[in-house]
């Protein structure tokens, strides 16, 4: 099966400081058998992921090269040499790989500057995705197995089928489910963000959920049950018998129990909503 690989370097020559060009650029790529479930995965350093399914039998993705700010510093020493009468070239380049095979497509950018990514994926379609700086994640539309990271943005689920394990260290989490897959676990956690979830009103689910220093709620109907201490066995030798440690865990069912589901939060709200 052959691969299908695709790098884009577009390169954009600003003459005068005053005229301001953001390079943007567009690719389309086809899938091994585009009657079966896909998969992204896409880890980027700098920048934004917006993801919509939709009836495409390809996956079509768009990168935007963010224009740098004024405040940019690049930590780079000034020229020594004398440039007076010389026009400054800025690069305003844009460069990111994208590559298929057997209907898993990954896309990488360099890590150099910052590149905003809209991506349009069929409906059915599983994702694997992370961003780490100066960008939040928005999916929506989408039915499919998402494990989705973000450390200095936000995430935003909408309209979204499936599970969802997503991590975000420092915004909120924001998740609105229309179905979701029965007997398979799920995890939210952040850690100065609010985590605010979204299920229909008849999941059947056993939840646990702490927040350190924040509130929990929800309006759905939850037997609640006390958390056991954990009693760890120890060296005596050392003289540590037992380990003994009690964490603050919500444990209860929802319409009778089913998988896992995990919050962890430290800083933030908990919020289990039903719709």
């Amino acid at each position: 099966m052959k691969i299908k690989n695709i790098k884009l370097v577009t390169t954009c020559l600003v003459f005068f400081i005053t005229i301001k060009l953001t390079a943007q650029e567009t690719v389309t790529i086809p899938l091994s058998n585009s009657a079966k479930e896909g998969l992204l995965k896409m880890n980027i350093i700098n920048g934004s992921i917006t993801i919509k399914g939709s009836d495409t039998k390809e996956v079509i993705i768009k990168g935007i090269k963010r224009e740098k700010s004024k405040s940019y510093h690049s930590g780079r020493k000034t020229t020594k040499n004398d440039v007076s009468g010389l026009k400054r070239i800025s690069n305003n380049s844009l460069e990111f790989n994208a590559e298929e095979y057997d209907n898993v497509v990954r896309v990488q950018s360099t890590p150099n500057g910052t590149t905003d990514f809209e991506i349009e994926v069929p409906t059915n379609f599983s994702l694997k995705i992370s961003t780490i700086n100066k960008g939040d994640i928005y999916v929506e539309n989408v039915n499919g197995t998402m494990d989705v990271s973000n450390i200095n943005g936000k995430i935003t689920l909408k309209d979204i089928s499936g599970s969802v394990s997503a991590d975000a260290l420092n915004k909120d989490i924001t998740v609105n489910f229309i179905k979701v897959t029965p007997n398979v676990a799920m995890a939210f956690s952040s850690l100065n963000g609010d985590i605010d979830i979204t299920f229909p009103k008849t999941i059947k689910a056993d939840i646990k959920v702490k927040s350190d220093r924040g509130e929990i709620y929800t309006d759905f109907d939850l037997k609640a049950k006390p958390s056991q201490a954990k009693i760890t066995k120890g060296d005596k030798s050392k003289g540590n018998a037992y380990n003994v440690k009690v964490e603050k865990w919500i444990i209860g069912a929802i319409n009778g129990g089913g998988a896992e589901i995990l919050f962890k939060n430290f800083n933030g709200d908990v919020i289990i909503r039903a719709k």
